[in-house]
């Protein structure tokens, strides 16, 4: 029988990133409807890149945080943080940018 704790590092930086990863997805999800439901005039591209990033970019980054286990056995541990850091670098991007276009 496998030990079951104390856990592998993987899982420990996992559960650390996923305070971060879940954190910003809560906030992005109730800023980004609030900025979405405001009304406030924005440009074409603002409010599309604000909708992609709400519907598209922040499922997607919860998705791969949480399929941990069934990437990490196909892409390995290294392959998955550079799988999740791309997804989340993307999502931070598009995030600045909607926030420096709408406001």
């Amino acid at each position: 029988m496998a030990r079951l704790w104390p856990p592998t590092r993987f899982w420990q930086f996992w559960a650390l990133a996923g305070m971060v990863v879940l954190t910003a997805a809560f906030w992005w999800g109730v800023q980004g409807y609030a900025l979405f439901e405001s009304g406030a005039p924005r440009g074409q591209i603002a409010d599309g890149l604000l909708r992609f990033s709400l519907l598209i970019l922040t499922p997607a980054l919860l998705l791969v945080w949480l399929a941990a286990a069934w990437l990490r056995r196909r892409v390995g541990d290294l392959g998955y943080w550079q799988m999740l850091g791309l997804v989340a670098m993307i999502w931070a991007g598009a995030v600045l940018v909607t926030r420096m276009l709408a406001a």
